[in-house]
């Protein structure tokens, strides 16, 4: 038997409905869509054989992508991937098909969600923490909860069980929680930006996070821990279901705006994808050019840009066949993936890191990180051969 391993994700869970309205210019009643409930959905997934459930995984992806006709010729697909080549209607198959390959490797599915009811709790007090305390619609706070969701579900998962095995999360942003000092008091997590596409363990617990979604809503029932351990039961595998509500929200809500730093628990190593003026390869964002100096001393050109970093790197980046080269060479090597921007960034990269470039700017750029630390420089067609070279 091999090392056990437990994997966090998490997605946005809402259900929908129809509700009537009044045209403020006509008088006129129409149906509009609201959201009728929504929680971020972590899942934790944990494996009891990790090199037997990796060889498996990757093999069985690559046949289903051959049944399914993908065009996108990835190692590792996310369900964001999936659904957006497939549509839902082909990708719940897809994602169902490869867990049933793989549930002698699964010990445990673990779910957390947040009960958390506007019309009973209206507002949520975040802040307190060397920083002023404030109110928010809980409808806003929970929708903040989500980029923040993989690490509040791991606490949840360790608060109920321990873990003697390597606890691996989906990248994440967040301010700072009772929930993350307890966690790390706990274990020490490693973290996997874009983890979904490049570990297959964190992109099977993504797919069971897609897939719980849809099997509950085709099935019409409602999320709660019956109903999780329904839809699953055929499988094999146990189930576990964490809700939480307002008793626990001063462990997950954040007491400071302070962001946490995950560089110390970054999974390397890390392979940024560095791409010359790349908001020009899109008409729609403007590049801002700026000069600055980095620590060597070298004064170098910086595309800058206030376009969010996620907006970026789903409308271009991940559909970019260099993406999926770098992806795949993060598996390769054990570590993650990232577009990189310097002005974020720059403290992140480490020894033994990649800087992959497409472009001379960012060939300059990479260099110049040698300069001072001991890090890989490679073309993005030197990773796409890497790639190549290697067998699944």
């Amino acid at each position: 038997m091999g090392t056990t391993l437990l994997a966090f994700d998490s997605k946005d869970f809402q259900r929908r409905k129809l509700v009537y309205d009044i045209d403020a210019e006509t008088d006129e009643p129409f149906l509009k869509e609201e959201t009728a409930f929504y929680t971020p959905l972590g899942v934790g997934v944990e494996f009891n054989d990790t090199a037997a459930f990796r060889n498996v995984c990757l093999k069985r992806v690559q046949e289903l992508a051959t049944q399914f006709n993908l065009t996108q010729k990835r190692l590792i697909y996310d369900s964001y991937s999936l659904r957006e080549e497939l549509t839902h209607y082909k990708a719940i198959p897809f994602c169902d098909q490869l867990i049933q390959k793989l549930t002698r490797y699964i010990e445990l599915v673990h779910f957390t969600y947040v009960i958390l009811p506007p019309s009973q709790y209206p507002t949520v007090t975040v802040g307190g923490y060397h920083s002023p305390t404030y109110t928010m619609r809980s409808p806003d706070f929970l929708r903040s909860l989500g980029p923040m969701f993989p690490h509040i579900s791991a606490w949840a998962y360790l608060g109920r069980r321990d873990i003697s095995g390597d606890l691996q999360l989906d990248g994440f942003n967040s301010r700072q929680t009772h929930a993350w000092n307890e966690l790390l008091s706990k274990a020490t997590p490693k973290i996997f930006p874009h983890g979904d596409e490049c570990n297959p363990y964190i992109m099977i617990s993504d797919i069971f996070a897609y897939l719980t979604d849809a099997k509950l809503y085709n099935q019409k029932k409602a999320l709660n821990p019956d109903s999780l351990k329904e839809i699953w039961k055929t499988y094999g595998f146990q189930t576990d279901a964490h809700f939480l509500d307002i008793t626990t929200q001063p462990m997950y809500r954040w007491n400071s705006d302070d962001p946490i730093d995950l560089t110390p628990y970054l999974a390397r190593p890390m392979i940024f994808l560095l791409v010359d003026d790349i908001e020009k390869l899109q008409l729609n964002l403007s590049p801002v050019t700026t000069q600055t100096i980095n620590p060597h001393g070298d004064e170098i050109e910086v595309i800058s840009t206030s376009t969010p970093e996620e907006k970026r790197f789903k409308s271009l980046v991940r559909h970019m066949e260099p993406w999926y080269s770098v992806t795949a060479y993060a598996y390769h090597k054990g570590g993650a993936a990232q577009l990189f921007n310097y002005h974020m960034d720059h403290t992140k990269v480490q020894n033994g890191d990649t800087l992959v470039y497409i472009g001379n700017q960012s060939k300059s750029l990479a260099e110049s990180f040698s300069h001072w630390l001991d890090v890989e420089g490679l073309s993005a067609k030197e990773v796409r051969n890497y790639v190549k070279t290697k067998k699944v």
